[in-house]
């Protein structure tokens, strides 16, 4: 749901999923996402108008598979949340749920935008045997939005979130939306350094 907040206040969606956003049975999100992220959006300080990322939202959504979590998948999330709170470490019912499921569809990729959860995952593998078949497939914001930055783009990407400032401070930091200008060496720097530092509390679980 982080990423959809994102990728609907920016207008990256196209920028962000490339040619998969294309394709129905590539992208999957949580039923109630459209919910979720609608209200999300309009709690958030922007600069623009919030109907214009909602209705972003509402097409892109229109293009994704909609997740719904099996009897079997609900069970499992509910384990890995108590794990969760056994052990200490913050994993909500979002992120439970796309972790169930990923696991039992045997699917290659799980995006968030939920540091925590990534790291609270890294804490359960012991916990959980069915973790286990996460590790290496879950790719974080920083990653994502690394993976669709090129020199060539760099003035379009900036441009967007640098318009939105208070939507996510490690994207505006790693863009220096507060400077004039930029290279794509310095965006690359940035991104990479928070995709590291996450990395180091994550090794097993964060994909490379």
């Amino acid at each position: 749901n982080d990423i959809l907040v994102k990728g609907a206040c920016y207008g990256l969606f196209e920028e962000l999923f490339g040619q998969s956003s294309q394709h129905n049975e590539e992208l999957g999100v949580l039923g109630a996402a459209k919910f979720v992220v609608a209200k999300a959006i309009q709690s958030i300080r922007l600069q623009g108008d919030p109907e214009r990322g909602i209705e972003r939202l509402k097409i892109f959504l229109e293009r994704c598979t909609c997740v719904e979590p099996t009897d079997e998948e609900q069970n499992l999330a509910a384990e890995f949340e108590l794990q969760a709170q056994q052990a200490g470490v913050a994993l909500d019912s979002g992120e439970s749920q796309l972790c169930a499921v990923l696991i039992v569809r045997a699917l290659p990729l799980l995006h968030t935008g939920d540091k925590r959860a990534i790291q609270a995952l890294e804490e359960l593998l012991t916990c959980h045997q069915k973790l286990q078949s996460l590790c290496g497939k879950v790719l974080c914001l920083e990653q994502l939005v690394l993976s669709c930055t090129s020199k060539e783009n760099l003035k379009f990407i900036r441009a967007a979130i640098c318009s939105e400032p208070d939507v996510d401070k490690a994207l505006s930091i790693s863009f220096s939306c507060k400077s004039k200008d930029t290279t794509f060496e310095i965006v690359a720097e940035g991104l990479n350094s928070y995709i590291n530092y996450l990395r180091q509390q994550a090794p097993q679980v964060l994909a490379s």
